[in-house]
């Protein structure tokens, strides 16, 4: 097995990361009434893995400079048709490249550094809009819903390890930062209710996913902080996407 292929398997599954960043981009692109596009997918799952090259280098893991130029190289091939998809993905590429400089250069505020690293992602899902040809409000209305869900999956993950601490953030603080997230994705749904571009039923039951997750991380956190539970890592990420394809499918995409 070649290096490359290794550090995939190791660090970037396919059948674990690579199919949630599939089904991820599927729902971005149901949400703004468009049908996925091949190259478009490949695309989102290319830029997630570019964030993770960006991550395990700047952890000084391994040299992946070589990574990340290939990486890089794809994504430009896939997007020369389309100028505006392609500034989006090299967007997102160039902010995660920028985020780790900051801290080098001793700049270690957390709402600072949250800013500059999840600019990245929010860029990601901006691409999966964008190349779905929604008009700004949608697009920008469903790439936060993703954004704030796939948040809610880094504050929550790792329960079990005191020394994850996300910009400084402690287990209480991450807990109250993925409520907040879960809020931000409500907010979220129901603007793109308000412009039009989905039905009500979507903000409605993911409000519903959203209570039901935060009065899961309520009664974990009053009875005594206990490994991890089921709410935590990526299944409000999955709730998410599983609601929306599926009130696409009932409404026919959207109406």
């Amino acid at each position: 097995m070649t290096a490359a292929a290794r550090y995939v398997r190791l660090r970037f599954p396919p059948q674990t990361h690579g199919l949630a960043a599939v089904l991820t981009y599927v729902t971005v692109v149901v949400l703004c009434g468009a049908v996925p596009a091949l190259t478009g997918g490949a695309t989102f799952v290319l830029l997630f893995l570019f964030l993770r090259l960006v991550d395990d280098h700047d952890d000084g893991e391994a040299d992946l400079r070589a990574g990340l130029a290939v990486v890089a190289c794809l994504v430009l091939l896939l997007n020369l048709h389309d100028l505006q998809a392609l500034a989006v993905a090299g967007g997102a590429c160039a902010a995660a490249l920028a985020a780790p400089l900051l801290p080098r250069r001793g700049v270690t505020h957390p709402v600072v550094l949250f800013v500059a690293y999840e600019v990245a992602p929010l860029l990601v899902f901006g691409y999966g809009a964008v190349t779905a040809g929604a008009p700004p409000m949608v697009a920008a209305g469903a790439a936060v819903l993703l954004w704030s869900a796939y948040e809610y999956w880094k504050f929550s993950r790792k329960l079990d390890e005191p020394g994850y601490v996300p910009f400084g953030l402690g287990l209480g603080g991450r807990l109250v930062a993925a409520a907040v997230l879960a809020g931000v994705a409500v907010l979220a749904s129901v603007g793109l209710a308000v412009v039009g571009a989905v039905p009500w039923v979507l903000p409605v039951l993911v409000g519903a996913i959203a209570a039901g997750w935060v009065g899961s991380v309520r009664s974990w956190w009053r009875s005594g902080r206990r490994g991890a539970e089921w709410w935590s890592g990526l299944t409000f990420v999955l709730a998410v996407d599983l609601v929306v394809l599926l009130v696409g499918a009932v409404w026919g995409v959207w109406p």
